[in-house]
C-alpha cells in the first residue's frame, strides 16, 4: 500500500482523542438513564409481518433468518446499503468494497446483491430478491433489470431482514438464494442529523442525512435526505494494482509511449523499429480501478391510523447516483500490411515501415497511444436515477382477519457513456494508407482524425414497474397449539424494458439511437397456511412446540407461460431453548427482459480471422468466422430445488447467548446464458447444434438473413466457397446447472457486567460441495475448490456505560485457480484477513449535549493488501478482491 500523507496517522490519533475525551466531557452533566423508544404494543407485535410469510405475527417456519438492527447498521460504518451488504457473509461482496465501474456498456452497471455465490452474474437477472417493506423495487442497468439497494436512503431503514432460502412460494421471481428485505421507519417524530467523514491514502469520503418528521395521533409523517460522496482511485494509489508480464517481470502493456511494432512473438520499439521488449508501460496507473461517485437519495413515509378498521401507508423513494471514472490515454492497435487489400491489383501503402529483417513486408500489429493528439484521460460515467411509490391500505375484517392492498409502482433510469475512438474506422483508414500508425504526430493525420475521434460506448436502459397485490390472512381455527393461521392473494404486474446499445457511436448520434422494448404480464395466486401442532396450551415431555407450514405460488407469464412452486417449513422445539427447523422448497427465476431477442436483437459479428478455433479442424489461411450474437428466444424460467436442516440453541438459564448452525442445498438449473464459444474444447464437444463447420455460402447466408443488414455483413465472405471457417449462434439460452450445499453458522452472546457488558458474535459460512454443468446432458464439474468455501465474521466489544467499542475480524477464504506460465504458475489465492475497529459515545442529559453521539470507524485496521492474483481476475489487475485500503471515519449525530 503507497503511504503517501502522514495525515492519517494524525486522523488516527484525532479519532483516538475524542472518544478518549467525551467521558471526560460528559462527567460534568448530569446523567440520567437513556431513553428507550415506547415499547410495542401488543396490538402492533400482532400485525408485524416477518421477511418470508404472509402471516402476521409469525415467524416463516422452518427459515434461517438473518437480520440486523439499527445498533448493527452503526457498527459497520457503511456510506451505502451495498457496503452495509458486503458486512454479510452469505453475499457474494463480502470483505469487499462495492464498486461501479463499467469500463463498457455491456458490463454490470449496478450493485447487484448475490446470496451463496449462485453463477449468472454476466445475464440480465438475480437470483437474490430484494425488497423494500415487502415491495419490489424497480429494476436497474443497462443490460440488466435488477434494483439496485443503494436506492433507499440510509437513515429511513430501521433493519435488514434476509432469509436464507428460497421464497418463491411467498414472493414469486428471483427468490433463488434468498430475500434481502430492508425495513424502514413506520413513523418518527423530531430531527435526527449524522454526518461521516472519512479519509485515507489519496482518498475522501463524506456521507450526510438528515431525517425530519412529525407524528400526531393518527398521522405520521417524515422524510429522510441522504448525500454521500467518495474519491475515485487510481492504479497509481495503490501498490497492488499492476498490469505486469509475469514472465519477464516487465509492465505488460505495448500501447505507451512512442509505440510498438508487433509480428508474431517479436516486438519493436517505436520510433526505430528496434526488436526486444518494446515501449512498455502500466496502463493502469493512469485508469481509475475504484470511480468517484456521487449520490442523492430520499425517502418519505406517511401513516394514518386514527384506531378504526382502516389504515394507510405510503412509501416513495428517489435516488440519483452518477460514477465517474477514468479510462487513461485512449489507446489502440491496427494491422498494417505492405499492400492495400482494399484495392485491386498491387498498391503499396505509403506509410508502411519494413522492419529489414526476417519479417520483412509482413504484415504488423501497430499499437498506438493516442495522448498527445486527444490528451491524457478518457471520461467515464454511469448514472443512474430511479423512483417508486408503494401504497398500502389496510381492513380489519373483523375476527382476526385483515385485507391488506399494496400497490408498487416505479421507475429505472440507467445510462453509461464512456469515450472512446471509431477502431474499426481506425483499422480501415491505417490498411487503406490514410492514417500513419507509426507517428502520430504526422500532420496528414490531422486531417482524419475528425473520423475517429467523438465517439463513444454508450447504453442507455429503462425499466419499469407495476403491480398491485391483494392479501387476505387470519385464523382459521383454534387448536391447543395455537390458532391455525391462513392466508391467500393474487397479485398482478407489468413489466417493461427499454434499451439502445451502441458500443462504438458518435457523441452527436446518441439521442438518434432507437430503442428495443420488451415488456410482459404477469398474474399470481398464492396461499400459505401455519399450524401450531404442539404450544402454550398444550405443552408436554419432547414437545414444547411444533408449527407446520405449507405455501404455494403459481405464476403465469405472458411470455414464457406458467409456473408453480410450494414451500413446506417445520419448527420443532423439543424443549424451551432448542428449536430445529427445516423446510423444502421449488423457486425460480424469471427471464430478465434484458436477455430475451426483443430487447437485445440479434447481431451478426463477421471476423476475418478466426477468434475460437475447433481443437480437430485446422483452419485454412484467409478463412472467416461468423458469429451470431443476442438475446435468446424462448427463454425458460431458472428452475431450483431447495431444502434446509438447522438448530437454534438459547438456554433459558443462559440469558443472551445464542448458537445457531443450518446445513442448505440448492440446485438450480436451466441458467440463462450464452454458450461457451472461449471455451472451444467444450463448445464443440458440447453444441453440436449451435455450429457448422466449413459451411456453404447458402448455409452462411441462412444464418444471416436471420438479422437486419446480416447479408450485407457476410457479404465479403460468400465470394467464394470455403471463405467461411464456421458458422456459430451464441444468442443466450437456457443451458447450465450449479449444485451446492454448505453450513452457515453463528454464535452470539452478551454478558452483562460490573462496568456495562462483554458481547461477542460470531457468523460465517461454508461451502461444502459445488457442482456445475455447462449443459444438460453433460457431466458435472466440480468447481468448489475454485470458490470461496470458508467465510467468517467474528466480533468482540464492550459497553462501559455511554461508551461502545468493538473490534471484527473478517475472514474470507482463499481458492485455488489454473497454474499458468502467464501467471508464474500461480494455482492458490490467498485469504484476505482485515481488522475493522468501532467505537460510539452518548451523550446523556439535557441542553446541547442531549441526544449526541460521536463515533470512529477504522476499516482494515492494518492496512492489508488483497491477495495478489498474478493476471486479470474479473477485471481485476494484480488483485483478486477489491480494496481501497484502511480508511478511518469520523461520525457525528444528534437528535432534536
Amino acid at each position: 500500500m503507497k503511504r503517501t500523507c502522514g495525515s492519517v496517522r494524525q486522523c488516527a490519533l484525532f479519532g483516538v482523542s475524542i472518544i478518549a475525551l467525551t467521558p471526560i466531557a460528559a462527567m460534568a452533566q448530569a446523567v440520567p438513564d437513556q431513553e428507550s423508544p415506547p415499547p410495542l404494543s401488543d396490538k402492533e407485535i400482532q400485525e408485524i409481518i416477518v421477511t418470508g410469510t404472509l402471516l402476521r405475527g409469525v415467524a416463516p417456519a422452518g427459515s434461517e433468518t438473518v437480520s440486523l438492527n439499527a445498533q448493527a447498521i452503526t457498527a459497520v460504518g457503511a456510506n451505502s446499503t451495498a457496503q452495509l451488504l458486503a458486512s454479510v457473509p452469505q453475499t457474494a461482496s463480502f470483505n469487499a468494497a462495492p464498486i461501479v465501474s463499467a469500463v463498457s456498456s455491456s458490463q454490470i452497471t449496478i450493485n447487484r446483491p448475490n446470496l451463496r455465490n449462485l453463477p449468472g452474474a454476466s445475464g440480465g437477472g438475480s437470483s437474490t430478491l430484494v425488497l423494500v417493506d415487502g415491495h419490489r423495487l424497480p429494476g436497474m442497468g443497462v443490460r440488466q433489470t435488477v434494483p439496485d439497494p443503494d436506492a433507499i436512503a440510509p437513515g429511513a431503514i430501521e433493519r435488514v431482514e434476509i432469509v436464507l432460502d428460497g421464497g418463491s412460494s411467498i414472493y414469486g421471481a428471483d427468490a433463488v438464494g434468498g430475500v434481502i428485505n430492508f425495513i424502514t421507519r413506520k413513523r418518527f417524530d423530531g430531527i435526527e442529523a449524522r454526518g461521516r467523514y472519512g479519509v485515507a491514502d489519496d482518498y475522501q469520503s463524506v456521507n450526510a442525512d438528515i431525517t425530519v418528521g412529525k407524528t400526531w395521533d393518527a398521522l405520521s409523517v417524515y422524510a429522510s435526505y441522504n448525500y454521500a460522496w467518495h474519491d475515485s482511485l487510481y492504479g497509481r494509489d495503490r501498490d497492488y494494482v499492476r498490469r505486469l508480464d509475469y514472465t519477464s517481470g516487465l509492465p505488460f502493456d505495448l500501447t505507451c509511449g512512442a509505440g510498438n511494432v508487433s509480428i508474431g512473438s517479436t516486438v519493436y520499439a517505436l520510433p526505430g523499429l528496434t526488436a526486444g521488449s518494446g515501449n512498455r508501460c502500466d496502463v493502469s496507473d493512469n485508469r481509475t480501478f475504484y470511480p468517484s461517485e456521487r449520490r442523492h437519495s430520499v425517502f418519505t413515509g406517511l401513516s394514518f391510523d386514527d384506531g378504526g378498521p382502516v389504515t394507510f401507508d405510503v412509501r416513495a423513494f428517489y435516488m440519483n447516483r452518477v460514477n465517474k471514472g477514468d479510462g487513461g490515454p485512449v489507446t489502440a492497435t491496427a494491422t498494417i500490411a505492405p499492400i492495400n487489400p482494399f484495392v485491386p491489383g498491387t498498391v503499396f501503402n505509403p506509410y508502411y515501415r519494413n522492419t529489414g529483417d526476417a519479417n520483412s513486408f509482413q504484415a504488423q500489429s501497430v499499437s498506438m497511444d493516442f495522448s498527445s493528439l486527444l490528451g491524457e484521460h478518457t471520461r467515464q460515467s454511469t448514472r443512474l436515477e430511479t423512483w417508486g411509490v408503494t401504497p398500502t391500505l389496510t381492513a380489519d375484517l373483523g375476527s382476526g382477519w385483515q385485507l391488506r392492498w399494496l400497490g408498487n409502482y416505479g421507475r429505472g433510469r440507467s445510462e453509461v457513456a464512456n469515450e472512446k475512438i471509431d477502431d474499426g474506422t481506425l483499422s480501415t483508414l491505417v490498411l487503406t494508407g490514410n492514417f500513419d500508425p507509426y507517428n502520430l504526430s504526422n500532420p496528414a493525420n490531422a486531417a482524419v482524425l475528425p473520423l475517429i475521434s467523438n465517439f463513444l460506448d454508450y447504453g442507455l436502459g429503462k425499466n419499469e414497474m407495476l403491480n398491485t397485490r391483494v392479501v387476505v390472512d387470519g385464523s382459521l381455527a383454534h387448536l391447543p397449539g395455537g390458532d391455525v393461521k391462513i392466508a391467500a392473494g393474487g397479485q398482478y404486474s407489468y413489466e417493461k424494458y427499454q434499451s439502445r446499445i451502441d458500443g462504438t457511436v458518435s457523441a452527436s448520434a446518441v439521442d438518434d439511437m432507437p430503442f428495443n422494448t420488451a415488456s410482459r404480464r404477469i398474474a399470481a395466486l398464492f396461499g400459505e397456511v401455519q399450524v401450531p401442532v404442539f404450544g402454550q396450551e398444550n405443552r408436554t415431555g419432547g414437545f414444547y412446540s411444533l408449527s407446520l407450514s405449507a405455501s404455494g405460488r403459481y405464476d403465469h407469464y405472458s411470455d414464457f407461460g406458467g409456473t408453480f412452486n410450494p414451500k413446506f417449513g417445520v419448527t420443532y422445539e423439543p424443549f424451551d431453548g432448542l428449536k430445529l427447523r427445516g423446510t423444502w422448497g421449488k423457486s425460480f427465476q424469471a427471464p430478465s427482459l434484458a436477455d430475451g431477442a426483443d430487447a437485445a436483437p440479434a447481431t451478426i459479428f463477421a471476423f476475418p480471422f478466426i477468434l475460437f478455433a475447433n481443437p480437430n479442424v485446422a483452419p485454412q489461411p484467409g478463412q472467416a468466422q461468423i458469429f451470431l450474437g443476442g438475446g435468446g428466444n424462448d427463454l425458460k424460467p431458472q428452475k431450483a430445488t431447495t431444502w434446509s436442516l438447522g438448530f437454534d440453541i438459547a438456554p433459558p438459564s443462559l440469558p443472551g447467548f445464542l448458537a445457531t448452525l443450518n446445513y442448505y442445498n440448492i440446485r438450480f438449473k436451466d441458467l440463462i446464458d450464452i454458450p461457451p464459444v472461449f471455451n472451444p474444447s467444450t463448445f464443440y464437444s458440447l453444441f453440436t447444434n449451435n455450429y457448422v463447420m466449413n459451411p456453404t455460402i447458402a448455409q452462411v447466408n441462412a444464418l444471416a438473413s436471420q438479422v437486419p443488414d446480416g447479408l450485407a455483413a457476410v457479404s465479403p465472405y460468400t465470394v467464394v466457397p470455403g471463405q467461411v471457417y464456421s458458422i456459430a449462434d451464441g444468442r443466450r439460452t437456457n443451458l447450465a446447472a450449479v449444485n451446492t450445499d454448505g453450513l452457515d453458522f453463528s454464535l452470539a452472546y452478551d454478558q452483562p457486567t460490573g462496568f456495562g457488558s462483554v458481547y461477542t458474535q460470531i457468523n460465517g459460512n461454508y461451502v461444502l460441495n459445488r457442482k456445475e454443468q455447462a449443459v444438460a446432458g453433460a457431466g458435472f464439474v466440480d468447481t468448489v475448490k475454485a470458490q470461496t468455501r470458508f467465510i467468517l465474521s467474528t466480533t468482540l466489544g464492550a459497553a462501559f456505560g455511554n461508551l461502545r467499542a468493538q473490534a471484527t475480524w473478517r475472514h474470507l477464504g482463499g481458492w485455488n485457480v489454473a497454474p499458468l506460465a502467464s501467471n508464474l504458475n500461480q494455482s492458490k489465492v490467498k485469504a484476505f484477513d482485515t481488522i475493522n475497529m468501532f467505537a460510539q459515545y452518548d451523550f446523556k442529559g439535557s441542553g446541547a449535549m442531549k441526544d449526541l453521539s460521536l463515533t470512529f470507524n477504522v476499516d482494515n485496521l492494518f492496512d492489508k493488501d488483497p491477495p495478489v492474483y498474478n493476471g486479470s481476475l474479473n477485471s481485476l489487475d494484480g488483485y483478486a478482491v477489491t480494496s481501497i485500503g484502511r480508511v478511518f471515519q469520523f461520525g457525528i449525530s444528534k437528535k432534536f
